[in-house]
C-alpha cells in the first residue's frame, strides 16, 4: 500500500509554480501570498479588481455611445466611480463562487485558466454588448475605450487565477501539473479581434451637406395619433376611422415599446438603436448628465442607488436624441417648421418647438392633452414648411371608454378642418397612428391626403420609410444614410423630392441646464396620466 505523497512545502510550490509558467508577475505572486493569509484577506483584491474591470467595460460602452460622456473626461471618470460601486456586488458574488471551487478543485491547473478565461471574458463581452445595445456610431472610439477595458480585464483575469491557485493550495497542496499558457492573452485578444468587426459593420457618419431644398408652395403637415385601434373589431365605430378612410395609406407591423421609442423612430427615420430614445425615464447619477443605464448596472442605477440619494430620476428630453427629426432637417434647410408636443423635442433654431412637457403640463387630464395641444398648433401654425402635431389622448384613455370617444370626437372635428384643405391642394396632410400598446396582429399606418385622388392606395411600408417620404414630399433631399425610402405612391405624382445628399448627420445641441424641480413634475405628470408606475 503506497502513501500519499507529502504536501509541499511553500517554498518548494512557489519553486514549482515559476517553473510551469505562474507567478511571474508582482500581481500573481501578491494574490498568492494573500490566498496563504486566510479568506478575507484574499476577497479584496478579487473583488476590487473584478469591479474595476465591469465598471470600466459600462463606462467604455456608455462614453463610447453617448456623446455627452465621450467628450469629457471628467464625466467619464465619475461615472466609472458611480459604476464601481454597481459592480461590487455581481464581483462578490463572482469572489464567494471562485473560492467555493477552488477549495474543491482536484485540479487547480484547469479550474485556474477556466476560472481566469471568464474573468477576462466577462468583461469584454459586456463592453462589446453594451456598446452595440447602446447605439455607438462607427468604430474608432468603441476601440479606443477597448485599450483600457482589455488591460482591466487581464488584471482581473491574473488575479483570479492566482486567487484560484493560492485557495486550492491552502486547501489541499494541490499544484498545476501542466505548464501555464496564455489563455488570458488570447481570449483578450479574441474579443478585442471580434469587437472590431462587429463595431465596423456600424458605418461611420460622413460629414453632413445641407440639404438644399426644393420649395413647395404647399406645407407638409403631420399629425400624429397615439393609440388608435384601428385594427379592432369596434375601430369602425371610432368617428375618427371614417375620417382616415378616404386618404392614400400605408400601414406597418407594430410591436409593444415605449411611446417615445416608436414615435422617435417615424420622426427620425432610424432606429433606436442610432437616435438613442428608448424609455420614457432616464436615471442621472449625482453630478452627471442623464443616462441610459449600460448592461449590468440597473440594480444600482434603476434601484439602490435611487435608495440611496446617489442616482435621481429624469425624464426623456431631446438631450438624448442623436438624430434629428424631420422638423429640424427641415429647419436646417432653412424652411420655417413647427413641431408641438412630440417626444424627446426640444429647442432647435429655425423652428418653433413646444415640448411635451409643456402641453402635459397644461393639462389636467387625458382629455385636456389633445385640446391643449390642438389650441397650441393651430395658434402657432402661420403657413410653415413643415408642420408637426402629435396627440396622444387617445392612449392615455385606453382604459376610460367614454372620455375616450370623448377625446376622439375632438379630434375628428380636428381633422375636418384640415383634410379640405388637404384635398384642395393647400397642404399636403399626413396623419400617422400608431399605437405604443398594441393588441397582436396590429399595425401603424400613415394616411396621407394630398390633392383630390381617384381612389385610396393601400400598400405595405417600414417606419423608417416615414421621415423619408415627408422630407421628400416638403422638397428636402433624403439622406442616403437612412435605412428608409421616401414611398411616393403615397402622395400627388411629381410632388416627392428624388435628390439625396450623404447625410444629415448627428443631432448636437447645447446640453440643457439641469431643472431638477420641472423633471419631478414632470416625471409626476407622466405617472399621473398612467406613463409610469
Amino acid at each position: 500500500m503506497t502513501s500519499p505523497s507529502p504536501r509541499p512545502t511553500l517554498s518548494e510550490a512557489r519553486t514549482k509554480l515559476r517553473e510551469l509558467g505562474y507567478l511571474q508577475s508582482r500581481v500573481e505572486r501578491f494574490v498568492f501570498r494573500r490566498a496563504l493569509e486566510g479568506i478575507a484577506v484574499l476577497f479584496l483584491p478579487v473583488v476590487a479588481t473584478g469591479a474595476v474591470a465591469l465598471s470600466m467595460a459600462e463606462t467604455a460602452a456608455v462614453a463610447a455611445s453617448q456623446f455627452r460622456y465621450g467628450g469629457s473626461p471628467g464625466a467619464a471618470a465619475l461615472l466609472f466611480l458611480h459604476l464601481f460601486f454597481a459592480a461590487l456586488f455581481p464581483s462578490v458574488v463572482f469572489a464567494a463562487a471562485l473560492f467555493f471551487a477552488a477549495g474543491r478543485s482536484e485540479n487547480p491547473g484547469s479550474g485556474a485558466a477556466v476560472s481566469g478565461l471568464l474573468a477576462v471574458a466577462g468583461p469584454l463581452f459586456l463592453w462589446i454588448f453594451g456598446t452595440l445595445r447602446l447605439g455607438s456610431e462607427g468604430a474608432a472610439a468603441p476601440l479606443l475605450w477597448g485599450i483600457p477595458v482589455s488591460l482591466a480585464s487581464l488584471l482581473f483575469g491574473a488575479t483570479v487565477r492566482a486567487a484560484f491557485l493560492g485557495r486550492a493550495f491552502a486547501e489541499s497542496g494541490r499544484l498545476p501539473s501542466r505548464p501555464r499558457r496564455a489563455v488570458l492573452l488570447f481570449a483578450a485578444a479574441v474579443a478585442v479581434c471580434v469587437g472590431a468587426v462587429l463595431f465596423a459593420m456600424r458605418l461611420e457618419p460622413a460629414r453632413p451637406t445641407p440639404p438644399l431644398p426644393a420649395r413647395r408652395a404647399e406645407a407638409v403637415v403631420v399629425v400624429g395619433i397615439d393609440g388608435l385601434a384601428l385594427d379592432s373589431p369596434c375601430a369602425r365605430d371610432e368617428p375618427i376611422a371614417g375620417r382616415l378612410s378616404g386618404g392614400a395609406k400605408g400601414w406597418w407591423e407594430t410591436h409593444p415599446a415605449s411611446p417615445a421609442e416608436i414615435w422617435t423612430d417615424l420622426a427620425t427615420g432610424v432606429p433606436a438603436a442610432r437616435h438613442g430614445v428608448r424609455a420614457l425615464e432616464w436615471v442621472r447619477p449625482v453630478g452627471l448628465p442623464p443616462l441610459a443605464p449600460p448592461p449590468g448596472a440597473s440594480w444600482y442605477l434603476r434601484g439602490a442607488g435611487l435608495a440611496l440619494g446617489t442616482v435621481s430620476r429624469a425624464p426623456v428630453s431631446a438631450g438624448e436624441r442623436r438624430s434629428l427629426a424631420f422638423w429640424e432637417v427641415a429647419a436646417s434647410a432653412g424652411l420655417p417648421a413647427l413641431a408641438v408636443g412630440w417626444w424627446a423635442s426640444g429647442p432647435w433654431p429655425g423652428a418653433a418647438i413646444v415640448e411635451n412637457r409643456e402641453i402635459l403640463a397644461r393639462s389636467a387630464s387625458g382629455v385636456d392633452v389633445d385640446s391643449a395641444a390642438i389650441r397650441e398648433f393651430e395658434r402657432r401654425y402661420e403657413g410653415q414648411s413643415v408642420a408637426a402635431l402629435y396627440l396622444p389622448g387617445a392612449d392615455i384613455l385606453r382604459g376610460d371608454p367614454s372620455r375616450r370617444r370623448e377625446t376622439l370626437a375632438r379630434l375628428a372635428l380636428f381633422l375636418d378642418r384640415w383634410i379640405p384643405r388637404a384635398r384642395s391642394g393647400e397642404v399636403a396632410l399626413v396623419v400617422l397612428a400608431a399605437d405604443s400598446h398594441p393588441d397582436a396582429g396590429s399595425h401603424g399606418r400613415i394616411v396621407v391626403f394630398d390633392a383630390a385622388t381617384a381612389s385610396p392606395r393601400i400598400r405595405s411600408i417600414r417606419p423608417v420609410d416615414v421621415a423619408p417620404s415627408i422630407l421628400a414630399r416638403a422638397g428636402i433631399p433624403v439622406a442616403r444614410d437612412l435605412p428608409g425610402r421616401p414611398v411616393a405612391a403615397l402622395f400627388r405624382p411629381g410632388r416627392v423630392d428624388s435628390t439625396t445628399v450623404a447625410t444629415y448627420g448627428e443631432r448636437v445641441a447645447p446640453t440643457p441646464a439641469a431643472s431638477p424641480g420641472t423633471d419631478r413634475e414632470y416625471l409626476e405628470k407622466l405617472k399621473s396620466l398612467g406613463y409610469l408606475n
